[in-house]
This record gives C-alpha cells, structure tokens and sequence, in this order.
C-alpha cells in the first residue's frame, strides 16, 4: 500500500489545492471554463500522447465489454429497482442512487491514477474502459430518463419510436462519436498502429497541453465539491441514503467487479485487470451530478454521495491499488 500511496500522494494533493482555491468566488467563476479547457483540449492531447508513444496491446478481451459496459449497466439496475422495493419511501431517489452508486469518474481520476500505477502501456486499456464506462451513463442515463424540458403535452403523448430513436441516435453521436476523448483515442491508435510519422513541433505542442491535463483535471474536481458539499447542507437528505451510495460507490461496486475480473485475470492479462478494477475503484463522477441535477427532480443526492466517495476514496483507492502493485 506505501507504494500505491506514494504515486498517488500528489493527486490528492493537488485536488486538495483545488478544493482549498473553491473557496475564493474567482475560481468557482472560472469552474465551467476550467472543465470546458480540460475536456476538450487537456483531457483528449494527454490520452493522444500516451496512446501514440506506446505499444498496442495485442488483443482486446471480450471480459472488458463485459466488466465495462454490461456490468455497470447491471449493477445500476439492481441498485433501481432494490431501491424501490426495499425502500418505497425512497422511490423517487432511486434512480440518482443507482447512478451514484455505478458511475465512476474514470476521465478525470481514472486515465491519470491508472497511468500513473500501471505505466503507459495502461493507456490504451484505460481509455478504452472510459470510453466503454461512459457509454453506459452518458448515453443511457438521459435516454431513460428522458427531455426535461418537455412540456406537459408533449409528455402526455406517447413517445413515438421514432423519436426515441432519433434521441438515442442523437446521444450516441455527440456523446460517443464526437466526444474529444473518443477522437483522440482513435487518432493516437490510429498513429501508433499505422506509425504515421507526426512533425515534432506538433507532437511538442500536443504534448505541452497534455501535461496540464492531471493537475488542472484533479483541480478542478477539487472545485467541484463545494457545490457538492452546499447540497449536502441543505438538508432534506436521507442519511442513509447518503451512506448507502457512498459504501455502493467505494465499496461494493469495486469489489463485486474484482471479483468477476478475478475468474478471467489469466485471459485477460494483468494490463487489462489493473485497469478494470483501478477503474471500479473510482469515487462517483462529476458527471453523474451534472446527470442528475439535469435529470432528475434534485441533484443533492448525486452531489453528497460525490463529496463522501471522492474523500473516502483517499483511503479506498490506494487499498485496491496496493493488491495490483
């Protein structure tokens, strides 16, 4: 565990600073530039870079849709609908629960922390696993919970297949294909499998920006949790639902996925375990709120359960990590 502490000492450091910084109004002003700069520019150069300069893996074992895209899908489900039935008081929480509970923040935590462990032979594996990861939540949370600005009429029509379909085309295309994290996969894949010469002065600059991607990423996340933390103290929260999503998030979730890593680690190769199962260990991700407080009736569940997996995951993290290392 000191050795999985050691690299991972400074990244909680540096999102500390950033939680520090939220408390003056300037930075929380600059949060939606921030994120903005980190997901479209830094994010993606950093992903091209470490995907270009390594080595392809060899295969690409079936055992990651599985544990990347059907099982947090599963796992999500059975959060909803254990929810509603366990606790039927709760039932209008359900749904930002098995969110909470499931989507981990593998872009802004999981790339650089599974780099950062694993070396950059893990970085073709680890954005890979986002990508698959993010199609879940990204696309299918607002498919199933549908346009919050219908009005009452158009709501009180049934919804023609057609337009389900043009609205999950929709998602798909923007959130998927065009995102700046998916085209930056296939480019740096693209360069490293055909070794397509690039300029030095083009990969230097790439290079130069995606240096900035880790800190600002892990700064900006520390930002983030004051608007989480002033949900939480707004109360009308159900503490247990709090604790339940947390212990979901950082617990359970990770090892009921190493748990099924486990049975097919020999197959899958150590590179692609790691990556699964650091990925599962993640804290709850910024994305999830912004899901949530668009999609559901109030985000402050998202947001407390945010602000207790991020915290506890300077514990949990390294934990798991320290089986990897």
């Amino acid at each position: 565990m000191l050795e999985a502490l050691t690299v991972l000492a400074p990244m909680f450091m540096i999102f500390g600073v950033g939680f520090v910084a939220g408390y003056n109004s300037r930075f929380q002003q600059a949060a939606t530039g921030l994120n903005d700069f980190v997901f479209s520019i830094a994010l993606p150069c950093f992903i091209y870079i470490s995907i270009a300069t390594a080595e392809l893996p060899e295969s690409f074992p079936w055992h990651v849709w599985a544990l990347a895209l059907i099982f947090p899908a599963v796992f999500s489900i059975l959060v909803y609908y254990g929810t509603r039935w366990l606790t039927p008081q709760h039932r209008r929480q359900a749904a930002p629960l098995s969110l909470s509970s499931s989507y981990g923040n593998v872009g802004y935590f999981g790339i650089p922390m599974t780099i950062a462990l694993l070396g950059t032979d893990a970085a073709v594996p680890a954005a890979i696993v986002h990508l698959l990861h993010n199609l879940v939540f990204l696309i299918g949370y607002p498919v199933i919970r549908g346009n919050p600005h219908d009005t009452a009429e158009s709501a009180s029509r049934p919804a023609s297949n057609r337009s389900t379909l043009q609205r999950v085309g929709q998602e798909i295309l923007t959130r998927a294909v065009l995102s700046p994290v998916t085209v930056s996969t296939l480019l740096g894949i693209t360069v490293a499998a055909l070794a397509l010469p690039v300029p030095e002065v083009v990969t230097g600059s790439i290079q130069l920006l995606g240096a900035t991607a880790i800190p600002l990423a892990l700064f900006s996340v520390g930002i983030a949790m004051h608007p989480a933390l002033q949900s939480l103290r707004s109360g009308g929260l159900s503490l247990g639902l709090v604790a339940t999503g947390i212990l979901l998030k950082n617990v359970m979730f990770p090892l009921a996925t190493l748990g099924l890593a486990w049975m097919f680690r020999d197959a899958m190769g150590s590179g692609w375990f790691g990556t699964v199962i650091l990925m599962a260990a993640m804290p709850m991700s910024t994305s999830g709120y912004i899901l949530s407080e668009r999609y559901d009736a109030s985000g402050d569940l998202a947001a407390a359960v945010l602000a207790g997996t991020t915290v506890l995951s300077i514990i949990t993290v390294p934990l798991l990590a320290a089986t990897l290392l």
